[in-house]
């Protein structure tokens, strides 16, 4: 039996603490960098600078934050990161009770072998979070319920009876995505482009999808998002008949090339002697 359990930072970015930042920051550059002296201190105070000073437009009006960091701005992914990993350290022994953890950003999931380890994790995770005036929202599956499943980013792992481990993974779209397009094709771009686009979509779906019925559903939708954007249908066709007798989940697909002769060029005609 495996819990699988997604938790979200609700409201990351406005809402943490600059103080939980600045700890942060200074917990990294002295566990994880080679810098000494003066130079942590001045690259905390720096960022203290960066954020009480970060002027933001709303209407016709001009506002400085007093908390939180800005989504967008050039360091806030950087800082987020750094911030959520210090929180996490606190507690990083009840995380090693998962049989799997794993974060992008704010966005945490972990499978448990058992009830007793998930709740075991579940409400320190929680108070760390507290602690530092952030909240945590859960959504979870369990494979002892015979059905269930529970987005993480582009990954939906669905419960089933069919597998061994009692879920297998499908690609998710977010419903904010639904009847996504991409670059128009009739945009002066080469081929080669529209091409890669199917090809790199097909990667991701494959690794994505472990079953074969579920990659060529989702296959059959990339191919549908690709006519919508105009990409040239016999192109199209080709690309998606290619990527359809794709086995291996997690190797790309090899194509028979034929290598192309190198052609160039030179300024200095003495280097061909």
């Amino acid at each position: 039996m495996f819990y699988i359990v997604v938790a979200d930072v609700k409201a990351l970015y406005p809402s943490l603490y600059r103080d939980t930042v600045t700890k942060a920051l200074e917990c990294a550059l002295e566990k994880h960098s080679d810098y000494s002296g003066e130079a942590p201190k001045i690259i905390v105070e720096l960022n203290k600078i960066c954020l009480n000073n970060v002027v933001t437009q709303y209407g016709d009006q001009l506002y400085i934050p007093k908390k939180g960091i800005i989504t967008g701005d050039n360091h806030s992914v950087s800082l987020a990161n750094t911030a959520v990993h210090y929180i996490l350290q606190l507690i990083a022994d009840v995380l090693n009770e998962a049989e799997l953890f794993r974060r992008l950003i704010d966005d945490i999931i972990w499978i448990s072998a058992s009830e007793i380890s998930n709740e075991r994790i579940r409400p320190p995770l929680t108070s760390a979070f507290e602690n530092s005036g952030l909240e945590l929202t859960f959504r979870q599956a369990c494979t002892a319920e015979k059905t269930g499943k529970v987005e993480f980013l582009d990954v939906n792992p669905c419960v089933t009876i069919e597998d061994d481990f009692g879920f297998v993974t499908k690609d998710f779209v977010k419903p904010t995505a639904e009847g996504r397009q991409f670059i128009n094709g009739n945009s002066h771009h080469p081929q080669t482009t529209f091409k890669s686009i199917i090809f790199g979509e097909a990667i991701g779906l494959r690794r994505l999808n472990q079953r074969k019925d579920y990659y060529l559903s989702s296959l059959n939708r990339h191919k549908e998002e690709a006519i919508g954007s105009k990409f040239p249908l016999d192109m199209t066709n080709d690309m998606i008949a290619l990527a359809s007798n794709w086995e291996d989940r997690l190797r790309p697909l090899k194509c028979d090339k034929k290598e192309d002769p190198q052609v160039w060029a030179t300024s200095f005609p003495i280097w061909l002697l």
